[in-house]
């Protein structure tokens, strides 16, 4: 095989390369490369920092040359040049417990890391569970700590929000709910929109009266998502019928149906949790994740609730507990494994240059499983 130089003006064979391999006692430099494939330094430099301004033929002559000589890249050295750490920050609000448990969260930083991987870069996990890792957080993202970073479900009035508002990083945000206006690329879904689609789902299957356990009411959606149920319901809208989570977690949605019961029986006690339902006619629950709604499902179930005989059950998300719970809980799919793929292209757009998508909306589906069965 020929190859021809970056100004067609030389060839070499490749074996001729082999042989220009340098001496086994001297680790081998990137003038060694420049050298064995006929090209400048300079180019060989663009080339190993992934510069898209060198030619097809000169890029492959350099590649030839990387492998007979056995040149490794100093990525130290490399990163200072470049002025890069080669990372990536990843940074998620809340308590440790939940977000070891959340497999939204977990999902959103495997598809971020692989893609940030294949670029060269390695993702690093940052989590604000108190004020004062917000605090040494916000110090690290001034401070250059990272060449970009993936901020996942961070609230709109956050302090450590503004403190990325005043950065000229590259950023990547996801389920802000700022919409058109918001700071940072962002991907997202339409929550209300979606919300009306679960409702509209559960009214055409014949549910009526429907309670609601929202998600953390300082997330914005949370709060689009009980905005779409609400749009849905109508005059069938009961607000004492709603409730609020703590987090997303099985525990808070446990934790909210035993307030919500507990406001049905209205002081009396030891009344059975189905019968609390039928005198208040209540025949569902919409719940503002999967998460929320098994832990609120296997609740009512060690109450004698049966599921969906008794009352009907459906979450949001679409996550492994709607598949792995019994029964299979009817949900909104949203496809959690492109907000890490979509936010670190984003990252990665920044980083090279490139302008990247302002706003990337994801598209949702209602899937029906055997919670809501009639």
């Amino acid at each position: 095989m020929t190859l021809v130089s970056e100004d067609n003006t030389e060839t070499l064979n490749a074996p001729a390369i082999a042989q220009q391999s340098v001496e086994p006692t001297r680790k081998p430099t990137i003038m060694d490369v420049a050298a064995a494939s006929g090209v400048s330094y300079a180019t060989v430099s663009r080339y190993l920092n992934g510069n898209p301004h060198v030619s097809a033929k000169a890029a492959r002559r350099i590649a030839a040359a990387v492998k007979a000589t056995q040149y490794t890249p100093n990525n130290a050295a490399r990163s200072l040049v470049r002025q890069r750490t080669q990372t990536v920050a990843f940074v998620v609000h809340g308590e440790t417990d939940s977000i070891i448990t959340d497999p939204n969260i977990s999902t959103i930083m495997v598809t971020a890391n692989q893609r940030l991987g294949d670029a060269g870069y390695q993702l690093v996990t940052l989590i604000a569970d108190t004020p004062q890792a917000c605090e040494r957080i916000a110090r690290l993202a001034s401070s250059g700590f990272a060449d970009g970073w993936i901020l996942n479900s961070f609230h709109t009035d956050d302090a450590l929000f503004n403190t990325f508002r005043e950065l000229n990083v590259p950023i990547a945000i996801s389920e802000v709910g700022y919409g058109s206006q918001s700071p940072f690329p962002t991907v997202d879904i339409d929550n209300a929109a979606s919300s009306c689609a679960l409702t509209k789902h559960m009214r055409d299957n014949g549910y009526r009266r429907i309670a609601y356990i929202c998600g953390p009411d300082f997330l914005p959606c949370s709060t689009e998502r009980l905005a779409g149920f609400r749009t849905v319901m109508g005059d069938d809208f009961d607000p004492s019928l709603v409730v609020s989570a703590a987090d997303w977690s099985r525990g808070s949605g446990s934790a909210a149906i035993e307030q919500l019961l507990s406001r049905l029986a209205e002081g009396s006690s030891n009344r059975p949790a189905s019968s609390l339902l039928a005198d208040h006619h209540i025949d569902a629950l919409m719940c503002g994740n999967d998460c929320i709604a098994v832990g609120a499902m296997q609740y009512l179930m060690s109450h004698g609730v049966r599921i969906p005989d008794d009352l009907a059950i459906a979450g949001f998300d679409d996550s492994p507990d709607a598949i792995s719970s019994h029964p299979q809980l009817t949900t909104v799919h949203q496809p959690i494994e492109q907000f890490g793929i979509c936010m670190a292209d984003m990252v990665l757009d920044q980083l090279e240059g490139r302008t990247p998508q302002r706003i990337h909306m994801l598209d949702t589906t209602v899937i029906e499983r055997e919670s809501t069965a009639r």
